[in-house]
């Protein structure tokens, strides 16, 4: 997997490609929520940087051959721990979680996938749970 600085836009914006993915599709209902609660300034990502990410994310990830989709969208609890460890600064952790909450109920279902991958994101960063 990609390595990317502490704290970066890639490092913010890699984690938050990860949610986008949870639920095995991305949307774009998901990206204009992201839009409208500005990521671009909160994160210094603009849409077409996301999707680059999400791309780059999908490769990292597919390296294994043997992988089907689900498996690939369904990110384990020790790869999220290890991606959440490149964000170290409170408020862009805050940004994130609520960056990802928008995307998740952008689309008005609840999805178990993306439920999960918050909770393990807040357990990865020591938040309590909501």
């Amino acid at each position: 997997m990609r390595h990317y600085h502490c704290n970066s836009p890639e490092a913010a914006g890699r984690i938050l490609a990860a949610c986008l993915l949870s639920d095995g599709h991305l949307s774009l209902t998901e990206l204009e929520a992201l839009d409208r609660c500005g990521m671009q300034r909160r994160l210094l990502l603009n849409r077409s940087r996301l999707l680059a990410i999400v791309r780059m994310l999908y490769e990292d990830l597919t390296r294994c051959g043997y992988l089907n989709w689900s498996d690939v969208c369904n990110v384990d609890p020790e790869t999220l721990a290890w991606l959440a460890a490149d964000v170290q600064d409170r408020r862009l952790r805050r940004d994130i979680i609520e960056l990802c909450s928008e995307a998740v109920t952008a689309d008005g279902s609840n999805c178990d996938r993306e439920a999960e991958f918050l909770r393990l994101l807040r357990a990865a960063w020591q938040l309590p749970a909501q």
